[in-house]
């Protein structure tokens, strides 16, 4: 378990690793880009951190590999955003919602090509939610908007078409 960055009164590039076995955290290497407000999720092993805020909204992907307790710098989301969620489904990570707007952006960022591509909007607006992730599905849970709080919860599921990549990939060399 990862707890990265935050806010205390300064945007903190900390980046804690907690061991349930001994019940300890330890300081690991600090991200690259001190931030608060800030998504994460892990794919391979390796943990991205996306989005955040330190003055301004932040486009910010750098990936964490704790095998070497480094940092690399990721291609940037296309919407700089805060306080979204994100949740990882078969090997990628969507980053949903957030401010400025809120928003109902939703984008996903594949590793193993370092691309993000723009998928389906939310039907609702918001920032300050929470995602979780059942059975490939995207659950994206509460928030809040200009009119107040959310209890809202919405359901995304990407479409996942077997050999579709291959396919693609056959394509696009010949």
């Amino acid at each position: 378990l990862y707890a990265v960055g935050g806010y205390n009164g300064n945007y903190l590039a900390t980046n804690q690793e907690y061991d349930p076995a001994t019940n300890t955290w330890t300081a690991r290497a600090s991200m690259p880009t001190a931030r608060g407000y800030l998504a994460a999720g892990v794919i391979n092993g390796k943990l991205y951190a996306v989005g955040g805020y330190n003055g301004i909204s932040l486009a910010t992907n750098q990936e964490y590999n704790p095998q070497t307790n480094t940092w690399s710098t990721r291609a940037p989301m296309p919407t700089a955003r805060e306080s979204l969620a994100a949740g990882v489904i078969n090997g990628k990570l969507y980053a949903v919602g957030g401010l400025p707007g809120p928003l109902s952006t939703n984008e996903e960022y594949d590793p193993a090509t370092n691309t993000w591509t723009t998928r389906v909007s939310m039907p609702t607006v918001r920032s300050g939610l929470a995602a979780g992730v059942i059975n490939g599905k995207l659950y994206a849970i509460g928030g809040s908007r200009p009119s107040g709080t959310l209890s809202t919860n919405e359901e995304y599921e990407p479409l996942h078409i077997e050999g579709l990549d291959v396919l693609l990939a056959y394509l696009a060399a010949t």
